[in-house]
């Protein structure tokens, strides 16, 4: 996505976003090279990542202005958010954008990725939508 934004529009700027539990990539974004980690302990499966690929790394430095940490607390407020107010059901590694936009608000135009819906009972549970979950399907 960050390739096809930046050929098209070069002047935007792209924030990443990873959660603070699994930072492999933001650490390695940061260093400049793959700086694995120990422990990759989110609920945000999509991130989580303990070894950097190093071709990834490269990528993400040429493309990414800036990455962003978000806590466990921040994406699945971000779960809540989505889905009673946008009726959205995303999983926590979808909700990642919406969490670190939510946590410090940008003015002017911003577009926000939100995707996956594989989120397991737990989770939702955790977000305080399981009831509201259930009755909806």
């Amino acid at each position: 996505m960050a390739a096809a934004v930046k050929q098209l529009l070069p002047g935007v700027k792209i924030i990443g976003v990873q959660a603070e539990r699994a930072p492999a990539y933001y650490l390695s974004w940061k260093e400049g090279h793959p700086v694995p980690t120990e422990t990759c302990d989110t609920c945000a499966d999509g991130l989580a990542t303990r070894t950097p690929e190093a071709d990834n790394v490269r990528m993400i430095r040429e493309l990414v202005d800036d990455i962003v940490l978000v806590s466990e607390e921040q994406m699945l407020g971000a779960i809540r958010h989505l889905y009673e107010r946008e009726g959205i059901l995303a999983e926590p590694a979808g909700s990642a954008a919406s969490a670190a936009f939510l946590a410090q608000p940008k003015d002017g135009t911003m577009v926000l990725l939100v995707t996956g819906g594989n989120i397991s009972q737990e989770v939702r549970m955790q977000a305080g939508i399981a009831e509201a979950y259930c009755e909806r399907e």
